[in-house]
C-alpha cells in the first residue's frame, strides 16, 4: 500500500479493476501469491533511420540469480549510456519492457506541481515517427498486450507486456516515447481534464489524503512538500497567470531529465540475448543523453522544528481509527547488504507471543498493526509503525504509545539477537532460492526500478537475500531514531470532527498540529516492560517452528500435467489431487471448500454471522499463523457465498502441521471465545461494513449490479443492522451448527504424494467430522434473467455525499452459453476495449476510470460490461455515450481489414493458451474450475480451439442478438450512482420500455423476476483415478 501512495499510475489498464472483478463469483476464491520482495518504497527532432547494427556496448552477465531461474541475462549500457538488462527466456508466451526514468515528482518546477505526472500521461500520445496518439495502444492491443505507467517521487516507469513474437514492433513504438514525442496541443488539453478527474477519484481517498498530509507537514523548503498528482489549478489555471506555456514547460521537462544516462530499461523475450541486445541497440541508441546526474535532494525534511508533535486528523472513512508513529531516518537503499529495518519491522510487527499486538489486543485497544519503511528515497527514509485502534484503544492512545516505546526499550536493552537475524536471512535465502517466475509484465517493471537501487551484481537478489550480520547498525538504527525527539505521533478519527483548526491545500484534509509535552515525552522514553501497564507481558519472540528445511521433490508418473485427478469422492469429500510436474518447487498449495448456505447464502443473518466467524478463528490463530506466515508457509480462511474457504500455501515440508492447527482452532471455537474477543470483532465487522459506504462510487456499482442480479447477494446496508444485533451465543450457536454438516471439497496441488494428499485431507475430514449435508443445505448460486428485449435502470445516490464522482456501470447480460458463442462474446471484447477507452477516456474524457470486460453472474451466466467513474459528468450522459460507442462498434468491426481481425483473434488466442507461470496460478485456475461447479479445467484451450474458426460474421451476428440496442433479444441493466452535484437529474424519467428501480425497491424486483436455470450437473467419473 504504501508503494502505491507514492505512485500515480495512468490506468490504461487498471490494478483495481483486475481480471477478476469480470468474474463476480471467482473474484472471491483466494489467489494465491508467490513470494515477491516488499517494494522499497527534449524538443522534438527528426528520428533517424534505423538500420540493424551490430551491438558495440559495455556488457555483464555476472549477475546473482536465484537456483531455480533458467533464464539468461546481460547487462548492457549502451554509446549513450543508457543500461539496459536482457533478459532471454525462450519458453515464454509474452514479451515485455520497461523503462524506468530516474525523475520523478519532486523534480516538479515550484511554479507547476504534477508537471512530471502529467509528462507521464502525454508520454504515451504520439511520437514524430507515430504520430497517431493511439498507435502505441493500437498495437498492443491487437497482439495481446497491455501497458501501464506510475509516477513517483523520484523515478517514473514505463511498461508494457505484448506476444512474444511482437516484440520487435512494441519496442520500436516504446522507444520512439524517449526519442521524439510530440506532445501535440490539442492532446495536452484534453490530457489535462484525465489529470484532473485523476485528482478528483482521489480526493476522498484517505489513503491519499494522509500521504500528501505528510509532505505538507515537512518543512517547506524540502522537494518532498510539493503536491505530485497535480490537477488544472497546478497544471492550468495558475501556469497561465503567470504566462507560462505548459507545453514547452513539458518539453522543456523531457529535454531536461529524460536523459539516457538515468534511464534503466529491461527487456526481456525468447530472443537469444544477441539478438535483444541488437533490438536494444537499434531501437534505444538514438535516445540523447544529456549527461546529466540523477536528481538528488540532500537533507532530511524534517527538522527538529517538524517532530515531536501530536496530529489530530479528520478521515473520510467512518470506521477509520489509526494511530501512525512516524520515525523519519537515513536513507536504507545502500545498506541493502544488512537490511537493518527489516530485523526491527519483523519484531515491532510481530504477532506472536510477548507481541506488541497480542498485549494491545488483550487489553481491546488494536485489532492490526504494522510496521516497517513507509518511505525509502535515495537521500532520506521514515519507518512507520500503524496501529488500528478499537473504540477504546482511541481512549488510551497514550497508554498504546507507552506499550510500544516499552518494547523499543526492551530491544535496545536485550541487543541484537543472532538467532533472529539467523531465522530471517535463511526465509530470505530460501525465498530467492525457490522464486518463481512472475508475468513478464511485473518482472520487467520491478527489475528497471531496482536498476536504480542496487548494483548490477544484485538487481536479481538484493531484494531479497540479507548478505551480512551487522548489529551494531541495528543497534544505531534503534538507538538514533526510535526516540520522542523524532517522532511524528498522528491519530486519525471522525471524533475529531469540529475540532481540528487546520486544514491542508490540496485535499482539504482536517487536522491539528501540535508539539508532544516534554513531560509525555520523558515518560515514554522511560517505558518500561516491567510497569503496571505492560506488566512484563512484552517479551522476543519464540523460535520458529514452521521454517522449513526438507526441500526434496516428490517423482509422481502417470497424471497429467494440465489438470487434476479425483482421489477420494463419498457423500462427505471430494479430494483432488495434482502432484506439481511443472515447476518443480518444493511447495504445496492445500484449498478446502466447505460447501454449506449457513456460510452465506442461506440468510442475511447467517452471511453476517460468517464472517464474524471466519474473523475469530483468524484471532485464535494469529499466533502460529504469524509464524508460519514468516516462513513463507500461508494461510486464510475466508467467507464466500459457496461457503468456508481454507488455503494454506508455501514450503510442503511443514505444511501439515499449519493446517492441523487451523483445524483444531476452528473446533475449539465455542470452548475458547470470550466477550472480550467477540466485542473487539464485531466492532471490527462493523466498521468493515461502515467504511464500504466511503469506497469509491465505482465499487458501490459493482455492489449494486451484483445485488440486483444474483438472488444470495445481501446488501451491506441491510449487514449493517444485522451486526448489532448478534451476540457471543449466536457465534457459539452458529459455529456448532456451520461445522456440523457441509460437503468439503478439497484440491491439494504441488509437491506431494496422492498418500500424502490423502493424509492431508484426512487432518481436514477428521478433524471437522461433519455429518452428511442433504442436498438442501448445498448453496446454488441463482442468478436473475433480466428477459429478452427488456431493459433496467437501478439508480442510487452515491453514499459518500462529499465524493464528487458519479458512476454508470451497463451490464448487457447473454446468459449460459457454449463455447463457441463464449468465443464470440470473448472476441468482441477483445475488440471492443482498446477503441471503448480511446474514445471513451482519452478523446471525450467521461471519467479517469473507464473499463470493459466479459463479466460473469452465479457460476456461468455471462454479459458484457461498461464501467466508468467521473466527476465531470453525470450517469445519464455517460449512458448516452456509451450506447453511441456500441453504436458505431458495428460499422467499425465491419470495416476492419482481415489482417487487423485476425491479429486480434490470434492475441485473444495466444491470451487462453497463456502458460502458467507458477504453481499458484497453475492452481488459481483448477479451484476456480472447481468452485464454479464447471470442472472444465481445459476451458480456456477449449475456446481458443473455437476462436480458431470463429469468423467476423460471427462476432456480428453475436452483436446483432446481444449488444445491439434495436436487437428483441438484449437485456440491459444499466446501475447509475449519483454523485450530489449529479442529483438534478437522479428523478428524471426512464424511456418507454424502460424499468427504474430504487434501492427501497431492488428486493421485490428480484423476489419478482425469473431466473436462469441451474447448469447440468457434470459427469465426473473419468476424472476419477483408478
Amino acid at each position: 500500500l504504501i508503494y502505491l501512495f507514492c505512485c500515480f499510475t495512468k490506468h490504461k489498464t487498471l490494478n483495481i479493476l483486475n481480471n477478476n472483478m469480470s468474474q463476480s463469483n471467482e473474484k472471491e476464491t483466494p489467489f494465491l501469491q508467490e513470494e515477491t520482495p516488499t517494494p522499497i518504497l527534449t524538443p522534438t527532432t527528426p528520428i533517424p533511420t534505423l538500420t540493424p547494427t551490430t551491438p558495440k556496448n559495455s556488457s555483464t552477465t555476472n549477475l546473482e540469480s536465484s537456483q531455480q531461474d533458467d533464464r539468461e541475462y546481460k547487462l548492457i549500457t549502451l554509446p549513450n549510456k543508457l543500461t539496459a538488462l536482457l533478459i532471454s527466456d525462450p519458453t515464454t508466451d509474452k514479451a515485455s519492457a520497461a523503462m524506468d526514468v530516474g525523475v520523478g515528482h519532486l523534480s516538479d518546477p515550484e511554479n507547476t506541481p504534477g508537471l512530471a505526472h502529467f509528462l507521464e500521461h502525454l508520454l504515451f500520445m504520439g511520437t514524430t515517427k507515430y504520430p497517431n496518439e493511439n498507435e502505441y495502444n493500437v498495437y498492443l492491443s491487437a497482439h495481446g498486450g497491455s501497458s501501464n505507467a506510475y509516477t513517483d517521487m523520484e523515478a517514473t516507469n514505463y511498461y508494457f507486456d505484448v506476444s512474444a513474437d511482437k516484440l520487435d514492433g512494441a519496442l520500436d513504438r516504446f522507444a520512439q516515447f524517449f526519442v521524439s514525442p510530440l506532445f501535440q496541443e490539442e492532446t495536452t488539453e484534453r490530457e489535462l481534464q484525465a489529470v484532473d478527474s485523476e485528482h478528483a477519484k482521489n480526493l476522498q481517498n484517505d489513503a491519499w489524503r494522509d500521504f500528501q498530509l505528510s509532505k505538507a507537514l515537512c518543512r517547506d523548503t524540502h522537494p518532498f512538500n510539493k503536491f505530485g498528482s497535480g490537477n488544472l489549478l497546478t497544471l492550468k489555471e495558475i501556469p497561465e497567470q503567470l504566462g507560462l506555456d505548459i507545453r514547452q514547460m513539458l518539453l522543456e521537462f523531457h529535454a531536461t531529465y529524460y536523459s539516457a544516462n538515468i534511464m534503466k530499461l529491461v527487456v526481456l523475450g525468447k530472443e537469444s540475448l544477441h539478438d535483444l541486445e541488437a533490438l536494444v541497440t537499434q531501437y534505444f541508441e538514438h535516445v540523447t543523453n544529456h549527461n546529466i546526474q540523477k536528481p538528488k535532494f540532500p537533507g532530511m525534511p524534517y527538522g527538529k522544528d517538524q517532530l515531536s508533535k501530536r496530529v489530530h486528523i479528520v478521515p473520510i472513512k467512518d470506521g477509520l481509527r489509526q494511530l501512525k508513529m512516524n520515525f523519519p531516518t537515513r536513507e536504507v537503499d545502500t545498506l541493502y547488504k544488512n537490511k537493518p529495518t527489516q530485523y526491527i519491522s519483523h519484531l515491532i510487527g510481530h504477532e506472536g507471543k510477548g507481541s506488541i499486538l497480542e498485549l494491545l489486543k488483550l487489553k481491546g485497544w488494536a485489532n492490526e498493526l504494522s510496521a516497517g519503511e513507509s518511505r525509502s528515497c535515495s537521500d532520506w527514509g521514515c519507518f512507520s509503525i500503524s496501529i488500528d485502534l478499537t473504540d477504546v484503544g482511541l481512549e488510551h492512545v497514550d497508554q498504546v504509545v507507552e506499550i510500544v516505546f516499552a518494547y523499543l526499550l526492551l530491544l535496545k536493552r536485550e541487543g541484537v539477537q543472532r538467532w533472529i537475524y539467523d531465522e530471517t536471512a535463511t526465509v530470505s535465502a530460501c525465498s530467492f532460492r525457490f522464486l518463481s517466475k512472475r508475468h513478464p509484465i511485473d518482472y520487467t517493471c520491478s527489475l528497471a526500478n531496482a536498476m536504480q537501487i542496487y548494483p548490477s551484481q544484485h538487481i536479481l537478489s538484493g531484494p531479497y537475500l540479507i548478505y551480512e550480520y551487522d548489529p551494531d547498525l541495528i543497534q544505531t538504527f534503534l538507538s538514533t531514531y526510535f526516540t520522542t525527539d523524532n517522532m511524528i505521533l498522528s491519530i486519525t478519527s471522525k471524533t475529531f470532527e469540529g475540532t481540528t483548526k487546520l486544514k491542508e491545500r490540496w485535499y482539504q484534509t482536517e487536522y491539528t498540529l501540535e508539539d508532544l509535552s516534554k513531560d509525555l515525552c520523558d515518560k515514554w522514553t522511560n517505558a518500561s516492560i516491567d510497569s503496571d501497564l505492560v506488566d512484563n507481558m512484552l517479551h522476543l519472540p519464540e523460535q520458529n517452528d514452521m521454517i522449513a528445511n526438507d526441500f526434496e521433490l516428490r517423482n509422481v508418473q502417470d497424471m497429467p500435467k494440465d489438470e487434476p485427478r479425483i482421489l477420494i469422492d463419498d457423500s462427505r469429500c471430494r479430494l483432488w489431487y495434482k502432484p506439481d510436474n511443472v515447476f518443480d518447487m518444493p511447495k504445496v498449495n492445500i484449498l478446502a471448500l466447505l460447501r454449506t448456505t449457513a456460510a452465506s447464502t442461506g440468510s442475511v443473518v447467517d452471511s453476517v454471522l460468517s464472517l464474524l466467524w471466519t474473523e475469530i478463528v483468524n484471532e485464535h490463530s494469529s499466533d502460529f499463523t504469524y509464524l508460519a506466515s514468516m516462513a513463507s508457509l500461508h494461510s486464510s480462511i475466508t467467507s464466500i457465498q459457496r461457503g468456508i474457504d481454507l488455503t494454506v500455501s508455501g514450503y510442503n515440508h511443514k505444511a501439515h502441521i499449519l493446517l492441523k492447527r487451523l483445524v483444531d482452532t476452528m473446533v475449539t471455537l465455542p470452548d475458547k471465545l470470550n466477550q472480550s474477543l467477540f466485542d473487539r470483532v464485531k466492532d471490527k465487522v462493523s466498521k468493515k461494513y461502515h467504511n464500504f459506504m466511503f469506497s469509491q462510487p465505482y465499487q458501490h456499482a459493482l455492489h449494486a449490479g451484483d445485488l440486483c442480479l444474483e438472488v444470495t447477494k445481501w446488501s451491506v446496508e441491510d449487514k449493517v443492522k444485522v451486526v448489532d444485533s448478534i451476540v457471543l451465543q449466536d457465534v457459539i450457536d452458529y459455529s456448532r451448527r456451520l461445522l456440523s454438516r457441509f460437503h468439503l471439497e478439497i484440491l491439494i496441488h504441488g509437491n506431494v504424494s496422492s498418500e500424502e494428499a490423502k493424509e492431508m485431507s484426512s487432518i481436514l475430514l477428521n478433524g471437522l467430522n461433519p455429518s452428511m449435508p442433504p442436498p438442501s443445505i448445498l448453496p446454488q448460486l441463482r442468478v436473475v434473467d433480466l428477459g429478452e428485449g427488456k431493459e433496467y435502470v437501478h439508480r442510487m445516490p452515491e453514499s459518500n455525499i462529499n465524493n464528487t464522482n458519479s458512476c454508470l456501470e451497463i451490464i448487457l447480460q447473454v446468459g449460459a452459453l457454449e463455447l463457441k458463442p463464449v468465443s464470440a462474446l470473448a472476441l468482441l471484447h477483445q475488440l471492443l476495449k482498446e477503441p471503448a477507452f480511446n474514445e471513451l477516456r482519452t478523446n471525450e474524457q467521461l471519467g479517469y476510470i473507464v473499463h470493459t470486460s466479459v463479466k460473469t453472474s452465479g457460476d456461468d451466466i455471462k454479459g458484457l460490461l461498461f464501467l466508468i467513474q467521473s466527476d465531470s459528468f453525470d450517469p445519464l450522459h455517460i449512458d448516452e455515450r456509451v450506447e453511441a460507442f456500441i453504436e458505431r462498434l458495428r460499422s467499425k468491426i465491419v470495416n476492419m481489414t482481415e489482417t487487423e481481425f485476425q491479429s486480434n483473434v490470434s492475441a485473444l488466442i495466444q491470451s487462453c493458451i497463456e502458460k502458467n507461470k507458477n504453481l499458484g496460478e497453475e492452481t488459481n485456475k483448477y479451484w476456480n474450475a472447481i468452485c464454479n461447479n464447471h470442472y472444465l479445467f481445459k476451458r480456456l484451450d477449449l475456446i481458443a480451439s473455437e476462436l480458431e474458426t470463429t469468423t467476423k460474421i460471427d462476432v456480428l451476428h453475436f452483436y446483432d442478438r446481444y449488444i445491439a440496442a434495436e436487437s428483441p433479444h438484449r437485456r440491459k441493466m444499466s446501475i447509475q450512482v449519483f454523485a450530489q452535484q449529479h442529483m438534478e437529474n437522479y428523478k428524471k424519467p426512464v424511456g418507454d420500455g424502460c424499468t427504474l428501480i430504487y434501492p427501497e425497491d431492488v428486493e421485490e424486483f428480484r423476489r419478482s423476476m425469473p431466473l436462469f436455470s441451474l447448469p447440468n450437473k457434470v459427469d465426473l467419473e473419468p476424472m476419477k483415478l483408478p
